[in-house]
């Protein structure tokens, strides 16, 4: 049934692309990074609070829920963020190839040391021989993209 999920990492994938290019565009466009980052989250963030009003899921539960989780969970805001902001000042000068495919390798890098560890609450999973050689495989990808 997870297999059913591979369509939505997918489609999330490809428009982290377009996102990049976009949010390259418009740093050429209005030339401030950060201005580019703030348009981009808030077209984000009004997307996202129309689809909660939508499905009924705006605001928090009680206050003893919100309170029970560790501190870092509230970080995936910043490093969205963070993210977001290499897009205007990295993306157009690597191009979408290196940009991503340095983006991509990282994510599943560090993906593979997070499960290995159980680190931020993922399950473990043993960072196994072919995971280690899917890790350097991309590795060597990444190399050729943006060598040649």
């Amino acid at each position: 049934m997870h297999w059913l999920l591979f369509p939505v990492a997918v489609i999330a994938g490809t428009l982290m692309v377009v996102q990049s290019g976009c949010n390259g565009m418009l740093e050429k466009i209005i030339d401030r990074p950060v201005m580019v980052g703030v348009v981009s989250q808030g077209i984000g963030l009004t997307t996202l609070m129309i689809a909660s009003i939508a499905t009924g899921e705006l605001g928090f539960p009680d206050n003893s829920r919100v309170m029970q989780g560790p501190w870092w969970a509230w970080l995936g805001g910043l490093c969205g963020a963070v993210s977001l902001l290499s897009q205007p000042i990295a993306a157009p000068r690597l191009g979408a190839g290196t940009y991503i495919g340095l983006f991509i390798t990282a994510s599943s890098v560090m993906s593979v040391i997070f499960d290995h560890f159980g680190w931020l609450g993922f399950a473990e999973h043993p960072a196994g021989v072919a995971r280690v050689v899917g890790c350097a495989l991309m590795l060597i990808g990444i190399a050729l993209i943006s060598v040649f």
